[in-house]
This record gives structure tokens, sequence and C-alpha cells, in this order.
């Protein structure tokens, strides 16, 4: 039995284990009671050797930090450091920071996330996933009983803009500035590519497979990271791009040396993302798909002069890789190859953007039969009947 020690405390120790060398390792505990004692001996036992019974409770936000640093940011890409880091700094923690794990119940989980019902569907999925990752890291750790996210609903999120190809007569306007636009090369990469934006202005000269007509898709311009060098969005991102014969001619001309970037900023670095933004104004003025901005909404922080406050682009660069994977379709190619060109990860990403192409000419198939049938019958010579 414990004997009071000449502090005044309790003192015992519980055997933890052993050391490398085989001998006993201990855990020393003090308390000021006997019964305390005999609880901070059952806590040690449980915490060093069982490993079973529920910890105290913690603050949401105090535990919510602690899951993103060890257990999510290490492992992930730059974007979706700073996804989660928006869900929880800009949505939950305000929210949830002080309260209690354990004091934090479902129908307050579903009640929160109700309210982002008619956002955007990416947001949506970002603050209940990092809802889920947080009690499910709780629950391992033995911090709750049970799972309060397991039972959460979605919301409706506000559907996503329709994606469209380039018409006819787009297309035809950007081939005509591809070689004579000095930032066209940009353009014409994604365009004949079908690249992700990022891909692109991470593109070295060393990329280029002369001999074999091939991209290789290594790096990708992480500018959620601050515009640097970063890891691919998926396995599959890392691949080889077949180069068509006009973009290798504009390839060709523009060669330059084998370790720059094929878009580079300054000191040999990455073009910063506001000289992308003012790139792609500019690309997209000279194509004739720009509106202006109203005077009353121009934004204040753009220096008189800069074209990011005084135009904006009706389409985006991402439009180009569904115009890529349109035409692709369009031209009969086998959406597997597809799926490995642009560099889908799952193989439903590129088949239900060919079963919506497939669909749209199906309506316009159907409104050719309505013409066809509804015009007056003629005969083999070309008389109308009756």
């Amino acid at each position: 039995m414990p004997k009071k020690q000449k502090s005044g405390l309790y003192r015992t120790k519980v055997k933890i284990g052993v050391d490398a060398e085989g001998k006993p390792m201990y855990k020393y505990l003090s308390a000021r009671t006997r019964d305390e004692l005999a609880q901070a001996r059952q806590t040690a036992i449980e915490y060093y050797i069982t490993g079973i019974g529920i910890e105290s409770d913690r603050l949401f936000g105090d535990y919510a930090v602690e899951w993103f640093k060890v257990r999510k940011e290490p492992f992930i890409s730059a974007s979706s450091r700073s996804s989660y880091r928006t869900a929880l700094n800009k949505h939950i923690l305000p929210v949830f920071a002080g309260r209690n794990l354990r004091a934090i119940k479902p129908v307050e989980l579903q009640e929160f996330v109700n309210r982002y019902a008619g956002k955007s569907a990416t947001q949506i999925i970002n603050i209940i996933a990092t809802l889920r990752g947080i009690y499910r890291a709780a629950l391992q750790d033995r911090l709750v009983a049970y799972d309060p996210t397991a039972t959460l609903i979605r919301p409706d999120a506000t559907p996503a803009a329709e994606k469209r190809a380039l018409t006819p007569e787009e297309r035809q306007r950007m081939q005509a500035i591809f070689p004579t636009h000095p930032d066209g090369l940009y353009l014409a990469i994604l365009y004949y590519t079908g690249m992700r934006p990022g891909e692109a202005l991470g593109l070295k000269w060393s990329d280029i497979d002369w001999r074999a007509g091939q991209i290789h898709i290594t790096r990708d311009i992480d500018y959620a990271a601050g515009g640097v060098p970063g890891d691919l969005k998926t396995a599959r991102a890392r691949r080889l791009v077949p180069i068509a014969k006009p973009l290798r001619d504009l390839l060709a001309s523009r060669r330059q040396l084998a370790s720059a970037y094929i878009f580079p900023g300054v000191d040999g670095k990455p073009l910063c993302s506001g000289a992308v933004r003012r790139m792609w104004l500019r690309l997209m003025t000279a194509c004739d798909l720009t509106e202006p901005i109203p005077p009353d909404e121009r934004p204040a922080y753009f220096t008189k002069g800069d074209i990011r406050g005084q135009v904006r682009a009706l389409i985006t660069p991402h439009t180009l890789r569904h115009n890529f994977i349109t035409m692709c379709w369009e031209n009969g190619m086998d959406i597997l190859l597809c799926q490995k060109i642009v560099g889908h990860a799952e193989f439903q990403t590129t088949r239900d953007i060919y079963t919506h192409l497939s669909n749209a000419h199906l309506d316009k198939a159907r409104d050719s039969l309505d013409a066809m049938f509804s015009a007056p019958a003629t005969d083999a010579a070309g008389a109308r009947s009756g």
C-alpha cells in the first residue's frame, strides 16, 4: 500500500514496458490522497498499456487545429491545404471553436451545414469533409463515444455552370492568333493538348520529347500555395501528351534553353498569378471573348490602365480543356485514350463529358428528324405528292 511521503503526497509507480535493452520502464505517479493516486494509476494503465476508456473532453477548436496540422496538412497538396484552412478558419471555427467536442450534437451540425444550401457544391463538400475528418479522428482517439457527423445530409448546392466548348467561329479566331500574338503559345498549348492551366504554366522546354513528339507532364504551378511548382492533381495527371503538328511547329519556332520554363516569370521562376490573369485577358480580348466592366463595378485596387480592372473574360482557361475533349469526341477518339491524354483520375469524369455530348447531339438529331418528317413528301422525281 502506498505510503505518504515527506512532501505530503502519496507516490507509486506503474511498469509501462521495457526499453531496447529489455530493462523495465516505469511511470512514477503522485497524488494528495490514496483515492486520487488509484485514479491516476488507472489512467496511466489506460494511457500506456490497455488503451481503453474515453479521454477527457477537449475544446473543438484546439482539437481541430491539432487534427489539421498532424493528420491532414502533411499528406495533402497545397491547394487541398488551402481548401481545408478556408473551411476551418472562415466557416467552422467561428461557430464551434469554443465548444467541447462531446457537447456538439448531430442536429447542431446538420443545422450548421444547412446554412450553406444554395452555395457551391465544392464549398459544401469541403465543410462536411472537414467536420467528418475531425470527428472520425476524435472517435479513434476516444474523445467522443460516437461520430455525430455520421448522419449528416448534404444540402442542395447551386447547380454548376454549364460547361461549353468553343463555337466553330471561336476556334477559328483562336487559331488565327496562335502564331501572331505574343502570348499565343500559351493559348495554343491549352487548345491543342487539353492541359490544366497550372500544368501548362509549369512546362519547361526540357519536358518536350522532340523525337517522340510528346510532352511530359510532371509538375503543376499551384497558385493556392503562392505560385510555386507543386505536385500534380492526381497520379494519372503524370502523363505523356502527344503534340499535334500545328503545336509542334509553334513550339519549334519559339524553342529556348532546355532548363527554362516555357512561360518564365521574374528571375526564371513561374509566372505570378497577376501576370497569368493579365495574359489571359489580353488573349481573350484578341479573340473577342471579353466584355467591359461597368465603371461602377471596377475594382479600386487595380492601378489605372490595368486590364484586370477594365474587362472580364467570357470563358476560362478550363473551357479549352472541355473544348479539347469535345473535339476528341467529335472526331471519334476512344474515350479511354482521351482520358489518358487529359489525365482524368476517374474514367467516369471523361465518360460523363462524352455522355453529355452524345445527349446534345441527340437533341440536334431530334430537331433534324422533326424538320425532315414535317416537310411535304416528294416523289422520286422531286415533285410534291398529292
